[in-house]
């Protein structure tokens, strides 16, 4: 998706990274601070990229267990607005009663973001543990660099 070049699409895959980053490395501050201005159309692209990351993670890992104890751990570090609608959603998922882009369908924007988001990271978690996860992401992070396309923002 970064291939083109197109500065929005750079900007919403290292979002995407930063905001699966806070998450694992469970940093609520970073976590706001990830979408923290962002319009609608940014959403969207943010939103886009973390499906892209998720399903290709899925492919990868087959259909993993992800469990409630790490789903509940990892929606309380989204925004208190959304955290009981995250936390429905991805049990919903983890029990199988719906895929995932049905249970976020309702969602708004936001909700829908760290749903996904909270998705991936419980994966990680499984499949990896905490530790691995953070090395994986920050692999990923440096071979974004290493192929020109570096962070268009500042992380505080």
């Amino acid at each position: 998706m970064a291939e083109t070049g197109d500065p929005r699409l750079v900007d919403a895959m290292w979002r995407a990274i930063d905001l699966t980053r806070a998450y694992l490395a469970q940093d609520r501050a970073q976590v706001e601070a990830c979408l923290t201005g962002l319009d609608a159309d940014r959403l969207e692209l943010v939103l886009a990229w973390l499906i892209l990351n998720h399903d290709e993670l899925f492919d990868r890992l087959g259909e993993p267990f992800m469990a409630m104890r790490e789903i509940d751990a990892v929606a309380a570090l989204a925004p208190l607005e959304t955290e009981l609608a995250i936390t429905t959603a991805v049990r919903r998922v983890a029990t199988k009663e719906t895929g995932l882009l049905r249970a976020v369908e309702g969602l708004a924007p936001l909700g829908r973001i760290h749903t996904i988001a909270t998705c991936t990271v419980v994966m990680l978690l499984g499949a990896f543990g905490r530790a691995n996860a953070l090395e994986q992401i920050d692999e990923d992070a440096v071979e974004y660099e290493r192929k020109g396309y570096p962070r268009p923002y500042t992380i505080i």
